[in-house]
């Protein structure tokens, strides 16, 4: 098995004050038999007639489908982010998408969070082959009260190391590291992750810290099976900024990432973390390569910040001879979000 892992302040419309009870320093207090099952990729070829996703295209079988959705935020003391949460998994499941990705922030990085996640993938049967990468949200048990759980900034660390953040999360995904890479059909998916957090260095905050050892691994993984024109699946909870942007970094080594991924016209580099709605225009965004934002499961926002309290997004790619089609999904009306589609003919051409 290959390698895995993890700048806005933290989002504080998510954070809700459990109830009190203990709270252990230990790593992931689930039962083995609550753990997810470890992903493996979907082999299930996709009949078109039963999906109505993307271009009337011809009547044929997908090459590769996949959804994409990120800040699912699923809390124990967070009800509307469980129903949320069990609403995208559902609607995935109803377009037969078979693989999905969850691009970090997956709840505050407590035991509690990780096991109310898990209890509800359980409640569903026939779910979709799921993988993981870390945010910035899996080290915020560093924020809670290790005695009451409740929310204590003031007080941080509260008693949690990194090791055990990191730890938790990995026992959750079934990894042994935060990035780590998979082929899906033949296509390569390449999963980053932040390796350190404001626990150790609080100038980190809450950006990714990706160590060298990670970037010289990507490098390589993006040599692996190289083919011109198939597109590469890259994935990262936090995202590049517009180049050129004034806008603070999310990634402490943006500027290395971005030279590597820019040598990969075929990358699809997709990311969340800001939680923008997909209607924006930063939603995709063409430099070298392609950037794609996947707004928020729990709360996506609008260009001010502004919360969308109604709205639940996400996106279902598909790929067809290498051709790539995005389409944005709002999972409470279980309707395609106006204006999101977009058909990428080439990988190197928006």
């Amino acid at each position: 098995m290959k390698k895995v892992l993890l700048l806005l302040l933290p989002f504080l419309f998510l954070v809700t004050a459990s109830s009190a009870g203990g709270n252990n320093a230990s790593f992931l207090n689930l039962q083995v038999g609550s753990l997810p099952v470890i992903a493996q990729p979907s082999r299930s070829s996709i009949d078109r007639t039963t999906i109505p996703l993307l271009n009337k295209l011809s009547q044929r079988t997908s090459t590769l489908l996949f959804g994409v959705v990120s800040d699912i935020h699923v809390q124990r003391a967070n009800p509307v982010a469980q129903n949320k949460f069990q609403q995208m998994l559902s609607d995935i499941m109803q377009l037969q998408v078979p693989n999905l990705i969850i691009n970090g922030d997956l709840g505050d990085g407590t035991p509690q969070d990780y096991h109310t996640l898990s209890t509800l993938i359980s409640r569903q049967k026939n779910t979709p082959a799921i993988f993981y990468t870390i945010g910035n949200h899996e080290f915020y048990k560093a924020n809670h009260n290790p005695i009451t759980d409740a929310w204590s900034p003031e007080t941080f660390p509260n008693g949690e190391t990194e090791v055990a953040a990191v730890n938790r999360f990995l026992i959750f995904s079934g990894r042994d590291q935060v990035y780590y890479d998979e082929y899906l059909e033949g296509y390569h998916f390449i999963f980053l992750g932040s390796e350190k957090s404001a626990i150790s260095d609080r100038t980190i905050g809450d950006k990714a810290f990706l160590s060298n050892t990670q970037l010289e691994w990507l490098e390589s993984e993006l040599k692996e099976n190289y083919s011109p024109g198939k597109p590469i699946f890259v994935f990262l909870h936090q995202p590049l900024s517009r180049l050129g942007s004034s806008v603070n970094g999310f990634i402490t080594q943006a500027d290395r990432l971005r030279e590597i991924l820019k040598k990969y016209p075929e990358v699809f580099f997709f990311s969340g973390h800001i939680h923008h709605q997909l209607s924006l225009p930063s939603t995709m965004i063409k430099e070298n390569f392609n950037m794609v934002n996947s707004s928020s499961v729990a709360l996506p926002r609008d260009v001010n910040g502004k919360p969308l309290p109604n709205q639940s997004e996400g996106l279902v790619v598909e790929v067809i001879d290498n051709k790539v089609f995005i389409k944005g999904r709002d999972f409470l009306t279980k309707t395609w979000i106006e204006g999101t589609q977009r058909e990428f003919a080439s990988p190197k051409v928006i």
